[in-house]
């Protein structure tokens, strides 16, 4: 694998491990009740905790769901609430754009998947499962696929309704993703099993049992579908046959209960980045499986994202979003304006702003 990754290579300044520490004294974060709020808009329209957010694939709207059992779907350019999605009875934990930005999808913790269309305003679709776990769309097709607590895996094309299931083997389906082939799909479940499906066939091309007792919590894979990496055990495989390639712990965990949260991979950068629930921040060599910089926050990681130039956006469960450089290590700015943790952030094409959603019931945009 060191020969297949060999041109993987940082830039010629990353030849030691740099360890950072923030304080939180630095940049924006005042260690005061008061806290600074830097963002540009603010949407303010839920009444609890927001979970899940998502943008249109040409920056014209934007959906919100949260614990208040809604969902908005809102202009971007007049931040205007363009329609409210309705009819659903649990916390909505999953909104998505399809991939031309025809349809949207708000599903709730208890299994209600519904579709609307963005043009009409309308409900098209919809179907009521097990507890929901994940959601995800096709990228070039109007195909959806959850994961359930029942660890079945169902794959819809919408509207039509055809279906088909990626069988349970007892245990929830925590995460999964779509391969950029379009073909096949990558499972983490409950019970620490991961697999590699034929989605056509629907049938297993590879699983690996029993890697982390506490089950998968999420999972990344590289641009060409080539490479997986799964939290909490930062362990890096490759997806032809599943074969392990390395395990990506720093010494202070290594002794622990593996703590990851997420996980990143870049091969164009040549990075996996891993966040944890202790702060810790690691950036690795992707091709000689190294850490090159260490950094902690005082506070817990609660998901990571890329931005553009190699900038990656840290949510936390102190309400900040850290912006961090792979490349050199560096913690490069810090977003305040949320008054608890930080559930989802997206990060749009043009890379020039981000949208985040937290647990203290707003939506906050900030130029970046």
């Amino acid at each position: 694998m060191d020969d297949e990754n060999s041109d993987l290579e940082l830039p010629n300044d990353l030849d030691d491990v740099e360890v950072i520490y923030s304080d939180g004294e630095e940049d924006d974060v005042e260690e005061t009740s008061e806290i600074k709020d830097i963002s540009k808009y603010s949407f303010e329209k839920h009444t609890k905790s927001v979970f899940s957010i998502d943008i249109s694939r040409d920056e014209q709207f934007m959906v919100s769901g949260g614990e208040d059992d809604t969902a908005y779907v809102w202009n971007l350019n007049t931040r205007d609430v363009v329609f409210e999605c309705t009819g659903h009875n649990d916390s909505v934990v999953e909104v998505r754009f399809n991939h031309d930005g025809q349809y949207v999808a708000t599903a709730d913790m208890s299994g209600m998947i519904q579709v609307w269309s963005v043009r009409d305003h309308k409900l098209i679709w919809c179907n009521e499962g097990d507890d929901l776990q994940w959601l995800q769309w096709h990228s070039q097709a109007n195909i959806l696929v959850s994961g359930f607590k029942s660890g079945d895996i169902y794959i819809w094309q919408v509207p039509q309704s055809n279906c088909k299931v990626l069988p349970s083997h007892g245990f929830g389906s925590g995460c999964g993703k779509i391969l950029p082939d379009g073909k096949r799909l990558v499972s983490g479940y409950m019970d620490g099993q991961i697999k590699l499906w034929d989605i056509k066939s629907s049938s297993t091309i590879w699983q690996l049992s029993e890697l982390c007792s506490a089950g998968i919590t999420s999972l990344d894979i590289n641009t060409d579908g080539t490479l997986l990496i799964v939290a909490p055990t930062s362990e890096l495989f490759l997806l032809s046959n599943g074969k392990k390639i390395a395990n990506l712990q720093s010494h202070s965990e290594e002794s622990e209960e593996p703590d990851v949260e997420f996980t990143l991979i870049s091969s164009e950068l040549g990075v996996v980045v891993t966040g944890a629930l202790s702060g810790e921040l690691c950036v690795w060599d992707l091709g000689k499986h190294i850490l090159r910089h260490q950094a902690r926050i005082e506070s817990s990681v609660t998901l990571l994202k890329w931005g553009k130039d190699g900038k990656v956006f840290v949510g936390a469960t102190d309400g900040v979003i850290y912006v961090c450089d792979v490349r050199n290590g560096t913690l490069i700015k810090t977003l305040t304006g949320h008054e608890h943790a930080i559930l989802d952030i997206v990060v749009p094409s043009s890379g020039d702003y981000i949208i985040s959603a937290s647990d203290d019931t707003t939506v906050k945009i900030f130029d970046v």
